[in-house]
């Protein structure tokens, strides 16, 4: 028996460093100081904000493009890129607690003002860009107005004219949310915990406090059908709304809402999900959270994952309830979900609906008259360990191979670690938790792959959790897109004095794209953070075709700050949170 493990255990030592490859260091830039966040724009730029600035990396030599000092202590939502366009849009404030606010355009290559409008006295909230219309909307709380409260103002997109302003309801009207990347000590409030409008033609949908139409023209607010939210202190409780021909579908205290999109009749609420909160008290309403309208039918999601800023919590009346479109009855009821629940996902191949609970994938078919489950997959952990398995799980050698056999045993209770978010990626179909990812064929309706990765920490836990809660809320919003570009028919007129930027910008998109396709297949990637097997802290690449980690990046920080360029086969990695530098797979 000892001649065998001893031979084994080489080689399940062995393993991971033949499988692995590793990144190459391209470039390093100082920040300055700590990035607050940072996105990649669609010319593949990098946009950074600090607590000092608002500056744009050049992937290509990690050079600064431009830095603006003026644009200080800014936030993914107050700092945005209009689609289809070379332009950022963002604000900058001044005064006791940031009660002057301006709001200018900025080229996304040279950083340059394009225009800005002037200084009001209130309180900024949220950016809605719409490029089909050539405007960018400002939703401000104002005291500068002769009725004071929460506005609605448009600005000409070329070139910053006020086109309308509209009060959209008293001061303090909608609940707020702590920004992504706020400060505590003077924490930033704003709409970032509501999903993004509906624009649809000349009118807009808004889903702060019900459903509200605006007309883009005018600013005319057309009807408006209010109803509770799910729950006011956590962040994208309200489900994005969803058009369905002539139709609006909502959600709000524990109901769905079928309206109609032209005169806002309601015409139709679904029966209450509530549970029983105990003598004397008000029961509680279910959150529903995402609806997806197929084949006549209105498959909704209640409960899940939620945060509020500094925390994810579980709301654990969970559920999936399927309603006829027609009147709002329910048609099926899951009735067995357990443990927590994922967003919901739309299989067209597989005419179904997806979503997985702690314990199974569950998929509802979409056609035919009655709901059927199309599939119920326990989850399991398949793979058998072997050598790259043990970095995975990141048990190290100290108990030796009986050691590590046992301890995998128990951390097999990792579905303990129930699944968060299903998301498509380059034609896969992913299934991922906190600190487990796993591979489904819908068609087969089988798992293709699985694997469980140690977080290296309690703190990092909660930084993927926050990661992975986000991620859910995103493909439960993939559909409520923004129409439209500003080269459209609608958005032609004033725009010819941009052509010179917008050349550029079509310079670097032609490049970025170029880019990507001489590059591996880096969209069938994704990147967990574990301990490595020597080491220590870092990144592992998981092929999401095979469920293989055939890539890894060694960081050692305890608490490693990256960002992962899917098209380019890129991590941009924030040592200490103020040097980015960038590495590469191929």
């Amino acid at each position: 028996m000892k001649k065998f493990l001893l031979p084994l255990l080489a080689w399940l030592l062995a393993a991971p460093l033949i499988a692995a490859t590793a990144a190459k260091q391209l470039w390093t830039q100082p920040l300055g100081a700590d990035a607050k966040w940072y996105q990649l724009t669609s010319a593949g730029t990098l946009l950074v904000g600090t607590a000092d600035a608002l500056l744009s990396v050049n992937p290509d030599d990690g050079k600064l493009l431009w830095k603006r000092a003026d644009i200080a202590k800014s936030t993914r939502n107050n700092a945005v890129e209009i689609p289809g366009t070379p332009w950022i849009v963002a604000n900058n404030f001044a005064g006791l607690g940031n009660s002057k606010v301006t709001f200018q355009a900025l080229d996304l290559l040279s950083g340059e003002t394009v225009w800005k409008t002037p200084q009001l006295s209130g309180q900024y909230l949220d950016t809605i860009a719409v490029p089909s219309k050539g405007l960018v909307i400002f939703v401000v709380q104002t005291w500068e107005e002769k009725d004071n409260g929460i506005y609605l103002r448009a600005h000409d997109l070329a070139t910053g004219a006020a086109k309308w302003s509209v009060k959209f309801c008293k001061s303090n009207g909608i609940p707020l949310h702590l920004a992504d990347g706020s400060g505590k000590f003077m924490p930033t409030m704003d709409l970032s915990g509501y999903h993004d409008p509906v624009i649809d033609g000349d009118e807009m949908f808004l889903g702060y406090l019900g459903i509200h139409c605006l007309d883009l023209n005018t600013g005319a607010i057309k009807w408006a059908v209010e109803f509770p939210p799910g729950n006011k202190g956590l962040k994208k409780t309200y489900a994005p709304l969803r058009i369905d021909g002539d139709r609006i579908y909502g959600a709000g205290g524990g109901s769905v809402f079928a309206i109609d999109r032209r005169t806002g009749q309601q015409l139709w609420k679904s029966e209450r999900i509530s549970e029983y909160a105990g003598l004397f008290k008000a029961r509680g309403n279910a959150i529903v959270s995402q609806l997806e309208i197929v084949d006549g039918k209105v498959f909704s999601r209640f409960g899940g994952n939620f945060s509020d800023g500094n925390q994810v919590h579980l709301s654990d009346l969970l559920g999936v309830v399927v309603l006829d479109a027609a009147n709002g009855n329910p048609v099926y009821k899951d009735q067995k979900i357990d443990g927590g629940l994922t967003n919901l996902l739309v299989l067209p191949e597989a005419h179904a609906v997806m979503f997985a609970d702690g314990k199974e994938l569950v998929g509802l078919s979409t056609s035919g008259a009655a709901v059927t489950e199309a599939f119920r997959v326990p989850i399991e952990f398949k793979r058998k360990m072997g050598g790259s398995d043990i970095a995975k799980i990141g048990l190290g050698i100290t108990g030796g191979l009986m050691g590590t056999i046992k301890a995998v045993k128990s951390s097999s209770k990792a579905r303990l670690d129930v699944p968060v978010a299903i998301v498509r990626q380059n034609g896969h179909i992913v299934v991922q938790g906190k600190q487990h990812l796993l591979g489904f064929d819908p068609l087969a309706k089988q798992q293709k792959w699985s694997l469980y990765y140690a977080a290296p920490s309690d703190a990092f836990a909660t930084i993927a959790m926050f990661a992975v809660t986000a991620l859910a809320s995103a493909q439960g919003n993939m559909q409520v897109a923004q129409n439209g570009s500003v080269m459209t028919s609608g958005g032609r007129q004033g725009m010819e004095n941009i052509q010179g930027a917008l050349d550029r910008y079509n310079r670097y998109t032609e490049k970025r794209a170029a880019q990507s396709g001489g590059s591996k297949a880096t969209e069938s990637y994704t990147y967990i953070v574990t301990k490595l097997p020597k080491s220590g802290l870092g990144l592992y690449g998981v092929n999401l075709a095979t469920g293989e980690t055939d890539r890894e990046l060694p960081l050692g920080a305890k608490d490693p700050d990256y960002m992962a360029d899917e098209r380019t086969g890129r991590i941009y990695y924030f040592k200490g949170h103020d040097t980015l530098i960038a590495y590469a797979f191929n």
